[in-house]
């Protein structure tokens, strides 16, 4: 990293201090209390997750790297997408494209279409069967009633199945009882320039909560990269939901939840080809997507020790584009079993099914065939946790066996151990393997990807083609790490990983007149290294730095001495080589609070064809967020928020997939957040 990042972490540091010092006489007076700052970071590290075991357990006792974004922490962030969230997190670039669209991963290869990142929120899976990846301009429930998101870097096959290949991100929303009575919340800003969001809860009987939420946003549009010119990627969106949680008995639970959205937004379509004149072109578009899910969920508890959950959800989506519509309905039925067998074993296991529709109105631009099709997904897993020695060694092994109709079987199983030395102090290891199974465009796509030559008179049409032999990608993944509280103000959560990659995808050169053609191939081989690091360092209660920093080094080569003309797959250099994200928390008197983010991304190489004859690298950069908060009230809270203040427009990324070049803006906005 360069020295003006140093400047501007030294800077950061020494004004939060400063900010800290006179704090503390005023804090003594004012006697102003905050749940986070109250605990001490080995409570902190006691936080209950879920993701890494498909069941409940500390932090501490995760044999996994992973990282909890709380409540409190998007709330203080003073972020406005579930996106902006992630960028707290270790081990994942988050790069926004432009105003509606974003490129997340976890351990490198990303893109706008990054397919090795399995998203659920509460066991829903999110990613779209078209590309196994998420659209995130829709993922958009209130920010409110997110309880927190578990991030997990590294595989997890064995418990979750396919594409959950370089981390998991499960967003895990409160339970109704914990969200009773009223919240109004009004936004206003120069880019997301209005936002609304209303939500109720009550009891309904004696052991049933009931809550519904409402939101509307309107955002402004970006600037193409470079120019004053208007990106015309303005968009809004409206999102309403609700969840009910009860018990049948005094052994069960339930939930039933659901939502529903629909967005309107414009983009570029960039570029956009036409097989008649001008051929090749930068196209308006208005776009519409929309959707709706519901998610029913029941455990049994058999005894302290024997539980079953059973759980099923409908999800229906359309999204309908210049270039393509596409409309998906998923049924998926989920049931789990954990029980302990002795004292030394703690048993999982599972079975599931999945069933996908899909139904597209293709373009020239993008086809699909045949237009409409059912697959299947069968899955079990297995997984048991020894241990080997009482509350200090644990020794868990596992595997999920899956049948899908595109590569047939696959099986991911995983070794983890895991060693307490002492109550404050935890080390790890894992050995495992993790699939991406192929998705629907790379088997029965046709993409159109240039035009050869690009002018008239007679231009041929140059097409990406998908192929029935696309097999899944697979990796072998090895992890260290530790976790320790070398005082009581301080905590460490380091991990380090060498992944080994194998089929990955290329795209081939086949001569097949009169049109050029490429065709997706399982060409390509890699591996990659890295060291994550998250710090918790609580110098005072009124004052809180949070650190995370990622080093990834990436490494890719064609198998067997074949060459591919990789157009899609991300580079060796395509992503940053090091990251850094530090926060600053800062209680003051009189319910006044100051949250500042500084976040640091290396420079790296841009991916797709289009980015290759118009920007070969985005730049490094720095970037500062601020708030500060007043709580006149109990019930009110105003909010002043910068975005981005270091920087009047950056590029942060070049999607591979149809966008332009976009800068990403400066932006202030002001909130009201009233409870009833």
């Amino acid at each position: 990293m360069k020295c003006t990042t140093k400047k501007y972490a030294a800077s950061l540091l020494g004004v939060s201090l400063f900010l800290g010092g006179i704090v503390e006489p005023i804090r003594a007076v004012a006697n102003v209390d905050n749940e986070y700052l109250d605990l001490d970071i080995s409570q902190l590290m006691q936080i209950t997750i879920t993701s890494v075991s498909k069941k409940p357990q500390a932090l501490s006792d995760a044999a996994a790297a992973i990282f909890v974004i709380t409540q409190d922490d998007i709330h203080r962030s003073g972020v406005t997408s579930i996106p902006e969230a992630l960028r707290m997190a270790p081990g994942l670039q988050v790069a926004r494209i432009g105003a509606e669209k974003w490129a997340i991963t976890s351990r490198g290869f990303n893109g706008q279409t990054a397919n090795k990142l399995l998203v659920l929120m509460d066991g829903r899976t999110l990613y779209s069967p078209s590309f196994s990846g998420v659209y995130w301009d829709v993922q958009d429930t209130l920010l409110e009633d997110i309880d927190r998101i578990e991030v997990i870097r590294g595989p997890g096959g064995t418990i979750w199945g396919a594409n959950a290949v370089n981390g998991i991100i499960n967003i895990i929303t409160k339970k109704a009882s914990d969200t009773q009575g009223g919240l109004v919340r009004v936004s206003a800003g120069d880019e997301e320039r209005v936002s609304g969001a209303l939500r109720y809860g009550a009891a309904i009987g004696e052991s049933t909560h009931a809550r519904a939420y409402l939101t509307y946003r309107d955002h402004d549009s970006l600037g193409l990269h470079g120019t004053e010119t208007d990106a015309n990627d303005d968009w809004e969106s409206v999102h309403g939901g609700f969840r009910m949680d009860g018990g049948a008995a005094h052994h069960d639970s339930w939930t039933v939840q659901g939502d529903i959205y629909t967005e309107d937004a414009n983009q570029l379509v960039s570029p956009s080809y036409d097989p008649i004149p001008p051929y090749k072109s930068v196209a308006p578009d208005n776009y519409d997507a929309s959707g709706w899910n519901i998610l029913a969920r029941w455990q049994h508890q058999l005894s302290t020790e024997n539980s079953w959950t059973i759980q099923t959800y409908y999800d229906f989506t359309n999204r309908d584009e210049l270039y393509i519509e596409q409309t998906h309905k998923i049924l998926d039925v989920d049931f789990q079993h954990q029980l302990q067998l002795g004292s030394h074993h703690d048993l999982i296991w599972g079975l599931g099914y999945r069933n996908i529709q899909d139904e597209f109105d293709n373009s020239f631009q993008l086809l699909v065939s045949p237009d409409s099709t059912t697959h299947e997904l069968f899955s079990a897993f297995i997984q048991d946790e020894i241990m080997l020695m009482p509350d200090r060694l644990w020794l868990t092994l596992g595997s999920k066996i899956e049948h899908n109709d595109f590569s047939g079987c696959e099986i991911q199983p995983s070794g983890r151990i895991l060693f307490k030395p002492a109550e404050d102090q935890t080390i790890w290891a894992g050995v495992s393997r993790a699939v991406r199974t192929p998705s629907r465009s790379e088997i029965d796509a046709r993409f159109t990807a240039g035009m050869i030559p690009e002018m008239p008179p007679y231009p041929a049409p140059l097409f990406l083609w998908g192929s029935e032999e696309y097999d899944s990608e697979d990796v072998l993944a090895y992890e260290l790490g530790c976790r320790i509280v070398p005082m009581k103000q301080l905590s460490l959560d380091i991990a380090l990983f060498y992944n080994e990659y194998d089929n990955l995808r290329t795209a081939t050169p086949l001569v097949m007149p009169p049109a050029s053609r490429i065709q997706f191939e399982n060409k390509s081989s890699g591996s990659s290294y890295g060291f994550e690091l998250a710090a918790d360092w609580k110098p005072g209660k009124w004052i809180n730095f949070q650190l995370a920093y990622t080093y990834l080094e990436l490494n890719l080569d064609a198998n067997d001495g074949e060459t591919g003309l990789d157009i899609i797959v991300v580079y060796e250099d395509s992503s940053p080589q090091h990251g850094v994200s530090l926060r600053s928390t800062i209680d003051i008197a009189h319910d006044w609070q100051v949250n500042l983010w500084l976040r640091y991304v290396d420079q790296f190489a841009a991916g797709g064809v289009e980015a290759l004859t118009t920007q070969s690298m985005i730049d490094e950069y720095v970037a500062f967020d601020a708030n500060i908060s007043w709580r006149p009230g109990g019930n009110v809270e105003l909010m002043l928020v910068g975005q981005n203040l270091f920087s009047s427009g950056r590029m942060e990324f070049v999607s591979e997939y149809l966008a332009p070049l976009t800068d990403i803006e400066q932006s202030i906005y002001g909130k009201l957040t009233y409870h009833f």
